[in-house]
């Protein structure tokens, strides 16, 4: 179906207008492309938002977006590995991971929990490149736009300069906000909180937090009644009392933690679009007041 959607892509005009047409891998991305395009883009994200990133199935029709596609946005660590088989029915190698009309948006990010060991079936989603979910830290979302800019200038030479006016509003708008976001945050640093998967690492490396746990056995791998006990009791031994749930994944497991170790548990947006927000600098502010009411 890709191949054969593929095939028609190659046949029809790309659709008459002004815009750069933007496909990005998930809401986060696209979110930034929007912020540095401005109206000069058009966005395309084929991830929904509340779905698991691991296990996303692309339609056919998807194969048309990124074979129209100006430029493609993914986050280079192997999060969307579902993305090689679209880009693979294009038969176009510029987007392709690497190719000329491809942005890698990990450029210069210092990666965490980059595995030292063998990977193999019983690691569950463990990424060879590393914790591949830094565009939670707002700082890094710095980096993602710088990334994106230097995408767009070379598909779009002629409207450089609003990119860059664009970029750097948004990195202007990301200072401030991270005046407030680390003052409202600071009087927790070096608390610890549980989470369900391991997707707010970067953030809370950012702001002085201590990923004390995981709900999951191992990213990937849902919890065991053995993993959940021997959580409780290092919690009740540490007296951790903060568990902050991504919207995605269910609550059961934050319920019974709860109940057995008095700690609170607050449900977090999991993407941009999640829980009301509409933008990165709105889906910020939640996931910050989430772990400031978990904390609290």
């Amino acid at each position: 179906l890709l191949v054969a959607a593929a095939l028609l892509a190659v046949g029809f005009t790309s659709r008459a207008q002004a815009a750069i047409d933007v496909v990005a891998t998930i809401p986060e991305l696209g979110a930034i492309a929007k912020e540095v395009g401005g109206d000069n883009v058009s966005v395309y994200t084929i991830a929904k938002v509340n779905r698991d990133l691991h296990t996303i199935e692309p339609r056919p029709s998807d194969v048309s977006r990124v074979a129209n596609a100006h430029l493609i946005i993914r986050t280079g660590m192997q999060l969307e590995t579902w993305m090689d088989a679209l880009t693979r029915a294009t038969g176009n190698s510029n987007l392709m991971s690497g190719g000329a009309r491809v942005v890698n948006a990990s450029v210069g990010v210092r990666r965490l929990n980059v595995p030292t060991g063998q990977i193999d079936g019983r690691s569950g989603d463990i990424h060879a490149d590393g914790n591949p979910h830094f565009y939670y830290d707002p700082v890094y979302a710095k980096f993602i736009a710088r990334n994106i800019l230097r995408g767009l200038v070379r598909v779009d030479a002629k409207n450089a300069g609003e990119y860059r006016a664009n970029y750097t509003r948004f990195n202007a708008q990301i200072d401030a906000r991270m005046r407030v976001w680390t003052a409202q945050l600071a009087p927790f640093r070096g608390r610890g909180v549980v989470t369900y998967h391991k997707n707010y690492a970067y953030f809370m490396r950012r702001f002085g937090i201590r990923e004390f746990g995981n709900l999951e056995v191992r990213p990937g791998i849902p919890p065991t009644a053995k993993h959940i006990n021997a959580l409780i009791a290092n919690m009740k031994r540490e007296n951790v009392k903060a568990v902050v749930i991504e919207n995605s994944y269910p609550t059961r497991f934050a319920d019974l933690v709860s109940r057995q170790t008095g700690a609170k548990y607050v449900v977090a947006p999991f993407n941009v679009g999640s829980l009301g927000t509409t933008n990165y600098f709105n889906f910020m502010d939640k996931l910050v007041a989430s772990f400031r009411s978990a904390l609290d």
